[in-house]
């Protein structure tokens, strides 16, 4: 044992060892430095998690049951009825927690973190769920309030705050919690594709939502982004997916075409300059469907055949290719 009088030379390692120390401490730090970047990605697996989100916890509140945490195959033990929706979107994993105030069983506000693996399907289950005309939130990448209950979209997150009362201080202690709650999951920034490829002429605000399988109806319709236009003081519902290739989109678009004519009223082939269009009668209403590149999209039920045609024509000549 070397006292502080001692030669302390004694205790340093020799030249080789000192060099091998040095090696783990450097290759240590930058296992520490790039951690977070390597196994972001595995976040809402990790134990941590689970206790950050008990952090969360309100002021003299508690939580009830604990911390649990759902995967594809259990997430029915906790929503049994809603789950398929989320797995339609490859949802991970979802964590939840309910906050009880006090010995109140009854006032509760339940916290729910579905990591959907990437922003398009976090964004696609957000956009699905989106209640039109309630207050946006400047938290995540958006989100809304209605009454106490918060809906929020971050990266490839989707937070859900549900709350048993209405009160301002359900709506104050939810907003806290909210904060909270974006404050710590991470964004990527990544972005989703639909939202800047759609056309913002006459675009609806809040109203893009996306489809990962069986867009409006129609099992062959998949990566589908939808949104609302005013078109001729009416509205207009467009739709667009990107495809692989050419050849692609212009199969979806002869499938499209087939569905109508076995439960539609029929088709018309029109040739407008270098576009062509597809009318479909779907008796009572009318969709217009075309193919541009890669993409196939067009305009869905439209009360009047002009109207139609005019809507996809000015979708269309507003689509970029990229």
């Amino acid at each position: 044992m070397i006292g502080w009088g001692g030669d302390r030379r004694l205790a340093m390692p020799p030249a080789g060892k000192f060099k091998q120390i040095w090696s783990a401490v450097v290759l240590t730090l930058m296992v520490v430095v790039l951690m977070p970047a390597r196994f972001s990605g595995q976040l809402a697996a990790s134990p941590n998690f689970a206790g950050a989100v008990a952090g969360f916890t309100p002021q003299g509140w508690h939580i009830s049951g604990g911390v649990k945490q759902y995967t594809p195959e259990t997430l029915y033990e906790q929503i049994n009825g809603r789950a398929s929706f989320f797995l339609a979107y490859d949802m991970l994993r979802m964590t939840y927690v309910s906050f009880v105030d006090g010995d109140e069983i009854a006032k509760f506000m339940n916290l729910s973190i579905y990591d959907m693996g990437t922003p398009t399907n976090a964004f696609g289950v957000f956009s699905a769920e989106r209640s039109p005309g309630e207050p946006t939130l400047d938290l995540g990448r958006t989100g809304y309030r209605s009454e106490a209950n918060y809906f929020i979209w971050q990266g490839r997150f989707y937070i859900r705050i549900v709350s048993s009362g209405a009160t301002d201080d359900f709506k104050r202690i939810g907003l806290g919690l909210a904060r909270k709650v974006t404050g710590f999951l991470p964004d990527s920034g990544k972005p989703v594709w639909g939202l800047t490829a759609l056309p913002l002429t006459d675009r609806i605000a809040q109203s893009v939502q996306y489809f990962k399988v069986d867009a409006m109806g129609m099992d062959f319709m998949r990566n589908t982004y939808t949104a609302a236009y005013r078109k001729d003081n009416s509205v207009v519902t467009a739709f667009l997916s990107r495809h692989g290739s050419e050849e692609s989109a212009r199969a979806t678009v002869v499938r499209y075409t087939g569905f109508v004519e076995k439960y539609g009223r029929g088709i018309e082939r029109l040739k407008v300059g270098e576009m062509e269009l597809v009318l479909c009668d779907m008796d009572g209403s009318y969709d217009v469907v075309f193919q541009k590149g890669p993409l196939m999209g067009g305009v869905s039920a439209v009360e009047d055949r002009d109207p139609a045609i005019r809507a996809a024509i000015e979708i269309w000549q507003q689509l970029r290719i990229n």
